[in-house]
C-alpha cells in the first residue's frame, strides 16, 4: 500500500471512532446518564459512566455533574435532590346540604354532638324553609315531638331538624 493510501485509511478510521464515540455520548445524554439519572435502572454502570465521563471537566456552561465527579462537596441542585414525602392531608370533610331548604345552617354539628329538643306540649310549631318566619312552611311538627339538631344559623337563634323526612327550620326559643 502506498503512504497515501496508508495516511487515508488512518484518517478514516479516526474519523469512524470519532463518530461512533459522538453517537455513544448522545444516547447517554439523552437518557440523562450524565445528570445522574438512568432509564436502565444499573446504578452501578450509570455512576462509573458518570465519574468516568465528568472526571477533568471543567466548564461553567456544562450541564451539572455529580459531586464526587467534579470535586464538589456542595449539594446537587433542588432539582435532583429526591422530594420529601408530605404527610398526607386528611381530606375535608364534606358539608352535607339539607335538600328543599331556601337557606342552609352556616354551622354544622357533628353526629353524636347533635343537640336534641322537643317542640312545646300546649301546641306545635311550623317547620321553615329559612331561618325565619317569611320563609315558606315546609310542614308541621306535633308538639311534645323530640327533635335533634343538624346545623344552626350564625346566631343560633334557629336549628335545621329532619321531621318525617323533611328538613327545616325551628326557632330555638321555643324548644326546650
Amino acid at each position: 500500500m502506498s503512504e497515501l493510501r496508508k495516511k487515508a485509511m488512518t484518517r478514516l478510521a479516526i474519523c469512524a471512532v470519532a463518530l461512533v464515540a459522538s453517537i455513544i455520548f448522545s444516547v447517554l445524554l439523552l437518557t440523562g446518564t450524565f445528570d445522574g439519572k438512568t432509564d436502565s435502572g444499573d446504578a452501578a454502570l450509570a455512576t462509573s459512566d458518570t465519574t468516568s465521563a465528568a472526571a477533568g471537566v471543567n466548564d461553567p456552561t456544562a450541564d451539572s455533574f455529580t459531586a464526587e465527579a467534579t470535586g464538589d462537596t456542595a449539594e446537587p441542585p433542588a432539582e435532583e435532590q429526591p422530594a420529601e414525602e408530605q404527610p398526607a392531608e386528611p381530606e375535608p370533610t364534606p358539608v352535607p346540604t339539607f335538600d328543599g331548604l331556601s337557606v342552609q345552617p352556616t354551622t354544622y354539628y357533628n353526629e353524636g354532638e347533635q343537640p336534641s329538643y322537643t317542640t312545646p306540649g300546649d301546641s306545635g310549631m311550623n317547620l321553615r324553609a329559612g331561618p325565619g318566619t317569611d320563609y315558606d312552611k315546609v310542614t308541621s311538627v306535633p308538639a311534645g315531638t323530640g327533635v335533634t339538631a343538624l346545623g344552626t344559623n350564625e346566631d343560633g337563634s334557629w336549628v335545621v331538624v329532619n321531621y318525617d323526612g323533611k328538613y327545616g327550620w325551628l326557632k330555638t326559643e321555643f324548644l326546650s
